[in-house]
């Protein structure tokens, strides 16, 4: 069976200018995931979907793959789905199709590598996706969503609400063709570390990760 991870990063970012450019602990953002995937040693092939030279340049120089960044897919109003389809379009011939983030830099290579191994070798999933389970009191749009405020449980007897983290997705050629959605009817989730689950998306997450990076690395460098 053949795989293919597909790593979009584009040059522009509107929260965070610069974003993917962005030092985090002495490391470009943008490297932290092509490295991640180049050391899972799992895939097939790795593209980077960019609209950057910079990018570009650094890709080629790991031996990977580039797909130019469509004009109509660089702009905010574009997501995930629209991408892999794209791909999908673009290389119908792989099995299983991978998506990782430039924005998830802690994702580790080992969790890559377990969550396409499980995923390629058993038949009760079609797609795969990490996350992390939180057992919090959540409400949603002024409702509690997983407990009832006049029979108080434990935090810890309550039913957890599951958070995907945008770090890694996969599916099945079949089921992206049919669905056109980077998760499928029967998805396997792998529940991450807090730290794996570390999400880039604005100035403060940016100095979160960093503080985060340190620690993680001052304690198991």
């Amino acid at each position: 069976m053949r795989t293919v991870c597909i790593i979009p990063i584009k040059e522009n970012s509107e929260r965070v200018p610069g974003k993917n450019f962005k030092l985090l602990c002495s490391k470009k953002l943008y490297e932290y995931i092509i490295d991640h995937a180049i050391q899972a040693e799992c895939f097939d092939d790795i593209y980077v979907d960019t609209n950057s030279n910079e990018i570009k340049e650094y890709v080629e120089s790991r031996g990977l793959k580039t797909i130019k960044r469509l004009e109509a897919l660089a702009s905010n109003s574009a997501n995930g789905n629209d991408l892999l389809v794209y791909h999908y379009e673009l290389y119908p011939q792989y099995d299983y199709y991978f998506q990782l983030f430039a924005t998830a830099p802690y994702l580790q290579p080992s969790t890559i590598k377990k969550c396409v191994e499980t995923l390629l070798t058993s038949e009760e999933w079609d797609s795969c996706f990490t996350a992390v389970s939180h057992n919090g009191f959540f409400w949603l749009n002024g409702i509690p969503v997983n407990y009832r405020p006049e029979i108080l449980p434990r935090s810890q007897d309550m039913v957890p609400v599951i958070e995907e983290t945008t770090g890694l997705y996969g599916i099945s050629n079949q089921s992206l063709k049919k669905y056109r959605c980077r998760i499928g009817k029967r998805p396997y989730i792998h529940l991450v570390s807090e730290f794996e689950a570390v999400d880039i998306n604005t100035e403060e997450n940016l100095k979160m990760a960093e503080f985060v990076g340190k620690v993680y690395w001052g304690l198991n460098g």
